[in-house]
């Protein structure tokens, strides 16, 4: 539960810090929020082999003056494309389109289970959270297509064998992120416009067998080895 709260003050802090501007109210249901979304790296070292995803984060704020309140309807859905050049991606399907569902539903501060009931109140929000593990619609890993440079700080077990070897670090990739959402059964579908994102990631290993820099999930890209 602490992770979790300390994850949506993250979450709200970096895509809202500076954001103070008050939208006047408006009748349709869809104009009621503002949508952002965002991206954090999850790494699991200590899994064989180790396993890499990325969250992306969706916050809908509710910025009219009045609590909203209605049944849920949570229906929707994302789409991912990988802006990797062509050269690099080769003849896959560079795209990831899934459903939205209640089982995406990270954070919402009013929400009854039991009756299917949910209210916003005026600048509350409700978060999406929807775990990418990197492949794409024809079920390619875009792991295996990326570039890598070598980590000679970290050595790893690079295969079952225990072979040793360096860990691998991606170059820094690009996404375009859009969704659509229907929060309210009786309100319209909310449109998160597609935007551009990069992250980075490292290559599956075995485990680790130095003391290894561990990438932080909101810039992965720091640790990446400058040639």
């Amino acid at each position: 539960m602490k992770q979790n709260f300390l994850a949506i003050i993250l979450i709200l802090s970096a895509i809202f810090l500076g954001c103070d501007e008050e939208l006047p109210p408006q009748d349709n249901p869809t104009d009621l929020f503002i949508s952002q979304a965002s991206l954090q790296y999850q790494y699991v070292p200590d899994s064989r082999p180790t396993q890499s995803s990325i969250d992306i984060y969706i916050v809908y704020k509710n910025f009219f003056d009045e609590s909203l309140d209605d049944f849920a309807s949570m229906k929707g859905s994302i789409k991912i494309e990988w802006l990797a050049p062509p050269e690099e991606r080769g003849a896959i399907n560079p795209k990831r389109t899934d459903v939205l569902t209640f089982d995406n539903l990270f954070y919402a501060k009013k929400y009854n289970f039991a009756s299917n009931r949910i209210i916003v109140d005026p600048n509350d929000s409700i978060i999406l959270r929807y775990r990418w593990n990197l492949k794409t619609d024809d079920s390619t890993n875009i792991m295996s297509q990326a570039k890598y440079s070598i980590d000679r700080d970290c050595t790893v077990r690079a295969n079952p064998q225990n072979d040793v070897g360096f860990r691998a670090i991606s170059a820094k990739q690009q996404f375009r992120i859009s969704a659509t959402f229907s929060i309210f059964q009786r309100g319209g579908v909310i449109i998160t416009a597609p935007d551009e994102f990069s992250s980075c990631w490292i290559a599956p290993h075995y485990g680790e067998l130095s003391p290894c820099n561990q990438p932080n999930p909101l810039n992965p890209c720091s640790i990446i080895i400058e040639p």
